[in-house]
């Protein structure tokens, strides 16, 4: 059986990557990118939780069923907004935006 402290860095590690990838890249879809890696290790963190712990066996995933739920809504309005800002300023990239013409 594996160690609880293998999947707690597997956890970790992704965190740690989807954080770094939403703090320096400035594309709109690689930080909705990091942000879905993150909550993959959020994730993993608390099924090797539940796996070893008695008590959370059907808390944690019940849990994770409702952290995919809310993932997916957080997706889905994330790409709402990615298509108003790329409709306003014709680019997905956070640099300084300017606004096209209206015509």
């Amino acid at each position: 059986m594996v160690p609880l402290s293998w999947y707690l860095v597997l956890a970790f590690m992704l965190i740690g990557l989807g954080g770094y990838g939403m703090m320096v890249k400035r594309n709109l879809i690689r930080i909705l990118i990091g942000a879905e890696i993150m909550g993959n290790g959020v994730n993993i963190a608390i099924i090797a939780m539940s796996l070893y712990s008695p008590v959370f066996t059907f808390t944690g995933q019940g849990l994770i069923i409702l952290v995919i739920s809310v993932a997916a809504a957080h997706t889905a309005l994330a790409m709402v907004l990615m298509l108003v800002y790329n409709r306003r300023y014709d680019t997905v990239d956070l640099g300084h935006p300017v606004v096209k013409e209206e015509s």
